[in-house]
């Protein structure tokens, strides 16, 4: 989009994002987003919803995706998945842990300006996302992904229904101000 219209006009479309359920989700869209794509570090991707016709378009969400590592604790997998895990990355038998490639769903967020929230449900945002990953690690190889959220029953419950596995804290950085709590779960899933 920064190539297509321009960073100023992209600034714009970004400013008319909003998420008043976490101010963080807002914050990285507004303030971070194109220095991280500018980086390298990671890819923001925005999601508009358009009516058959095309005449309409709006502004819905985004999701961020960035390429890290994960180090998930033996004792919390399945023998399968410890499995799948050794065949994908290093096994510290002193920590008994594995660690592995695995693409970061960093970010998530519906677009609450104007009730474009309704336009799609969070569901849909978090498939378009895996989807991402998957498209990606079909070209470089990989079957791990994981994603961060705040401990909140209502967000776990909604993770764990998609797949998403429970696996470990992490401390919030200096930066992740707008969180709520003194850490961020880590859940990953596997395809």
């Amino acid at each position: 989009m920064i190539e297509q219209m321009g960073e100023d006009e992209t600034k714009i479309i970004l400013s008319s994002f909003s998420c008043p359920l976490n101010k963080d989700i807002e914050n990285f869209l507004k303030n971070k987003a194109i220095e991280f794509s500018k980086r390298t570090t990671a890819k923001t991707h925005l999601v508009f919803w358009q009516t058959d016709d095309r005449k309409y378009k709006e502004f819905v969400g985004y999701y961020t995706v960035a390429s890290k590592v994960i180090t998930v604790d033996r004792d919390i997998l399945s023998n399968t998945e410890a499995k799948k895990l050794r065949n994908q990355g290093i096994y510290d038998e002193s920590r008994h842990t594995y660690t592995v490639p695995a693409p970061l769903i960093a970010q998530l967020g519906k677009n609450y300006s104007n009730g474009n929230d309704t336009l799609i449900s969070g569901a849909d945002l978090l498939h378009l996302a895996v989807n991402k990953v998957r498209k990606i690690q079909k070209e470089i190889g990989g079957r791990f992904m994981y994603l961060e959220c705040e401990d909140n029953e209502k967000l776990l419950a909604f993770y764990t229904k998609y797949n998403f596995k429970i696996f470990g804290k992490r401390a919030l950085d200096r930066d992740e101000t707008d969180v709520k709590g003194e850490y961020l779960i880590q859940l990953y899933a596997m395809f």
